[in-house]
C-alpha cells in the first residue's frame, strides 16, 4: 500500500522501494503457503488483480524465436485474473499490457497508468517535495467523463411553482377521491383544499406575507396538513413546534424563529406552557384549528392569489430546527423551489398514482416528513397519518399496513431492522 497523504513524491518513492525490497524475501514463496498465511479462505481467490513488471526486450517475438523450420505467427497474452497489468522495462523505455473485461477497457487502464507516471516523472524531475496525492490520475477523457457526462444531470422543472401549487391542481383534477385518512377520518382532496384555503386566507387577514414563520404545535392528525398546507397557502413558512419535545425546546424554538401565528390542536397547549411567555412578550396570535374554526368559516374557499402578496417559489416554505445533539438548536430555512424540485423528481422516479397510500409516520420536525406529507398530495394517491406516537409501535404499524394497504412508507435502518424482526412483519408484505 502507498501512503498518498503529504509526503513528498521523492521521499515516497524510496518508501515504496523500500517495501518491495523486503518482500523479495517471499518471492519464491508456495502460492498455497500465500494462500493458508493470508487468512482468505477457499475457494475466495487470494487476489484479484495482478501487477506484474517484468524486463523485457524491445526485439519483436519473430526475432526470439530462432529455432530451424519454426515460423513466428501470432502471440497473444492470456490472464486469469479479472485485471492484470504488465509493464515491461525495455531498456530505453517501458510498455504497458492491461488485460481486463470488456466493460472497463484495457485502454482506459493504460490512460490511467500512463498519466500516474508522467505526473510522477515530472514532479520527480522539477518538484520532489510535491504531496504525492497532488499528482494528477485522470487522463483528460476520464477527467471529462467524472466531471461533465456523469454530471449531465440537468432536467426541466416548473421553477416557479410552490409546493401548495402542486397540491391545488391535484385536488381540481380529483376533487372527490381520498385525500387523507386518520384512524376513521377522511377528507378528500376538494374538502382538504377548501378548509385549508379558509384558514389561509385568515392568516392573510392576520398579517402573514411572504417568508414569515407561522409556528405550527399539533399532533399527528387531517388538522395537521390542513395547518400546513394553510400556512404555505397564506405565504408563510411552517415551523414544526413537536408536542413531544421538552417546553424548554419548544420556547427555544418559538423565540429563535420570531413566528408571526402559532397554530395548535387539542391537546397540546400543555406543551406550550414554559413558551407562554415567549409568545405573550411577542403578542403572538395562537389560534386553535379545532376550537376556532368558526373564526374563519365564512372565509372564501377558493385558492388565494400568490400575486396578491408577491409570493415566489424563492420565499421560505418550512424552517426545520436541527436536534442540537452537537451545540445549539439551528432552525435550516428551505424554500419552494427546492422541495418542488425534490418532489418531482420522486415522482417522476416512483410514480405514484391514485391507487396508491403513503404512510405518514415521522415527526414532523424531521424533513423526512416533508416528502411524506406532499409528495402523495401531488400525486393523487392517499395519505395516511399514523397516531400519534405510532411510529414507535411495531405492531400497530403492521396493522396499519395490512388495514389500508400501504404501498409506500419510510424507515431509517435501524428502525427498519426493528420492524423486520417483529414476528408479525411478514403478514404485511
Amino acid at each position: 500500500r502507498v501512503e498518498v497523504g503529504e509526503q513528498g513524491v521523492l521521499a515516497s518513492v524510496r518508501e515504496v522501494q523500500r517495501h518491495l525490497a523486503e518482500l523479495l524475501r517471499h518471492e519464491h514463496a508456495p502460492l498455497a503457503l500465500a494462500q493458508r498465511c493470508s487468512g482468505v479462505a477457499a475457494p475466495a481467490p487470494l487476489l484479484s488483480a495482478l501487477l506484474n513488471y517484468r524486463h523485457s526486450s524491445a526485439d519483436s517475438g519473430a526475432e526470439q524465436i530462432q529455432w530451424e523450420g519454426i515460423e513466428f505467427l501470432h502471440a497473444e497474452e492470456r490472464t486469469n485474473y479479472p485485471l492484470t497489468l504488465s509493464v515491461d522495462d525495455l531498456g530505453v523505455g517501458f510498455a504497458l499490457t492491461a488485460q481486463v473485461e470488456l466493460s472497463v477497457g484495457a485502454e482506459r487502464v493504460c490512460a490511467f497508468m500512463a498519466t500516474a507516471l508522467e505526473g510522477l516523472v515530472e514532479a520527480l524531475e522539477r518538484t520532489p517535495e510535491r504531496p504525492l496525492r497532488q499528482i494528477d490520475v485522470l487522463p483528460d477523457a476520464e477527467r471529462h467523463r467524472v466531471l461533465v457526462e456523469w454530471n449531465a444531470t440537468a432536467a426541466d422543472y416548473p421553477q416557479d411553482t410552490c409546493i401548495h401549487e402542486l397540491f391545488e391542481a391535484q385536488a381540481e383534477r380529483t376533487p372527490d377521491a381520498v385525500a387523507v385518512v386518520h384512524e376513521e377520518q377522511h377528507l378528500s382532496y376538494a374538502e382538504l383544499n377548501t378548509q385549508a384555503n379558509r384558514l389561509a386566507h385568515h392568516l392573510r387577514k392576520l398579517g402573514v406575507k411572504p417568508d414569515d414563520r407561522v409556528a405550527i404545535c399539533i399532533e399527528r392528525s387531517p388538522e395537521m396538513i390542513v395547518g400546513l398546507l394553510a400556512i404555505l397557502k397564506a405565504g408563510g413558512a411552517y415551523v414544526p413546534q413537536d408536542p413531544a419535545y421538552p417546553p424548554e425546546r419548544l420556547a427555544f424554538m418559538l423565540q429563535d424563529s420570531a413566528p408571526v401565528a402559532l397554530l395548535v390542536g387539542g391537546g397540546v397547549q400543555a406543551a406550550l406552557s414554559v413558551a407562554g411567555a415567549v409568545l405573550a412578550e411577542a403578542r403572538v396570535p395562537v389560534l386553535d384549528i379545532g376550537v376556532d374554526a368558526a373564526q374563519w368559516a365564512d372565509a372564501p374557499a377558493r385558492n388565494p392569489e400568490r400575486s396578491d402578496i408577491g409570493l415566489s417559489s424563492s420565499h421560505l416554505a418550512y424552517v426545520i430546527y436541527t436536534s442540537g445533539s452537537t451545540g445549539q438548536p439551528k432552525g435550516a430555512m428551505n424554500d419552494h423551489r427546492a422541495v418542488v424540485n425534490r418532489l418531482l423528481w420522486m415522482q417522476d422516479a416512483y410514480a405514484l398514482d391514485g391507487g396508491d397510500a403513503v404512510l405518514q409516520k415521522t415527526p414532523f420536525s424531521f424533513d423526512v416528513s416533508v416528502w411524506e406529507f406532499f409528495w402523495p398530495l401531488l400525486a393523487g394517491a392517499r395519505l395516511v397519518m399514523a397516531r400519534p406516537e405510532g411510529h414507535k409501535d411495531p405492531a400497530y404499524l403492521v396493522e396499519v399496513i395490512r388495514r389500508e394497504r400501504i404501498t409506500t412508507l419510510h424507515f431509517v435502518p435501524s428502525m427498519l431492522q426493528i420492524f423486520v424482526e417483529y414476528a408479525e412483519a411478514g403478514s404485511c408484505t
